[in-house]
């Protein structure tokens, strides 16, 4: 990682949304970072935002936002499926982007995205929180260690229940549904823990009346046999757990979407290591910095969420539209 840094980046907020104020609670406490300004279609929701974090500025103009020249980071958190419109015009006025999870609603949509960050030199990442906790950088430790031998099997699952029919997980002309909303959390977890993407991909879905995934099932081949599984709902609860089952041993990580712990198992069921992360943030915060650390260090992309990768789960997620007839 880089070098302490002084420089102060005015973070701005595309979207007012429930998970911007989580983001927000988290991005208060780093250092060098100043919650600055938001936009909201609704200027009611934006002076909210505003007066509860003691920002500078609200606007109800996204294009405001993106031409504030205090401005130095935006936060993207719209639906889906306004990912790619909103990173273009944040990234043409040559803001720094953090762009929520679906990074977009197609491959190619992604692959728009990255062209524009690398045109105008412009940093951009895929806001994939889970990705930068330290409970998944010592999984990942414990697999490079060889701690359970060959990786055979990842599973996870991530189900939740939606109540409130005008969710906009719920409407499909924003890219809701379980597979972008949360299949996208064990899809990019088995990325970082495998390496690659799937050779073959199974997968079944039930869809409400309105044309949206709510539950889905998803198997993954990898080149040499491994395999992967994975369930999530928009309207049953699940655990939320998910584990690496290696020829030696396993990791159980509790709770991973949201994730503090980790055990580490031999092949007979025997706990032989442990890892808590103690932390009282939600967990935001660790996307955030290595967003400051990658811009102290004049990179345009994360090494730790590359952009190549995004493009390359957008294609899986593209893959398992397809097996399941969901268009948008």
């Amino acid at each position: 990682m880089g070098q302490s840094n002084t420089k102060q980046y005015n973070i701005g907020f595309l979207g007012a949304s429930n998970i911007a104020r989580k983001f927000a609670q988290d991005a208060q406490n780093l250092e060098n970072v100043k919650l600055y300004a938001v936009a909201s279609r609704s200027m009611e929701a934006a002076e909210k935002l505003k007066s509860e974090f003691g920002m500078v500025k609200s606007y109800d103009s996204y294009e405001k936002l993106a031409e504030d020249e205090d401005v130095d980071i935006i936060y993207i958190s719209t639906p889906n499926a306004l990912h790619k419109e909103h990173t273009l015009l944040c990234l043409s006025k040559r803001k720094a982007v953090i762009c929520e999870k679906a990074f977009a609603l197609s491959k190619e949509d992604a692959k728009e995205m990255v062209e524009m960050s690398r045109k105008y030199q412009t940093f951009l990442m895929e806001a994939m929180w889970t990705r930068f906790f330290p409970n998944m950088h010592k999984v990942k430790e414990w697999v490079l260690e060889d701690k359970i031998g060959e990786v055979k099997l990842l599973k996870g699952d991530f189900g939740i229940t939606l109540d409130n029919p005008k969710d906009i997980r719920l409407q499909k002309s924003l890219g809701g549904g379980a597979l972008l909303d949360l299949a996208i959390y064990p899809i990019s977890f088995a990325s970082y823990i495998m390496g690659m993407q799937p050779e073959r991909i199974d997968a079944s879905a039930t869809f409400t009346k309105q044309g949206v995934d709510e539950n889905l099932c998803i198997q993954f081949v990898y080149d040499k046999g491994q395999m992967a599984q994975f369930s999530a709902s928009i309207n049953t609860y699940s655990p939320r757990d998910a584990y690496i089952i290696g020829e030696n041993g396993y990791i159980h990580m509790p709770h991973a979407w949201y994730g503090k712990i980790a055990y580490l198992y031999n092949k007979e069921g025997v706990l032989i290591d442990h890892f808590i992360d103690k932390r009282k943030e939600v967990g935001y915060n660790f996307e955030l910095k290595e967003v400051i650390e990658c811009l102290s260090e004049g990179k345009i992309e994360s090494s730790i969420m590359p952009l190549k990768e995004s493009i390359d789960i957008m294609q899986t997620l593209d893959r398992i539209r397809g097996i399941i007839g969901l268009n948008f």
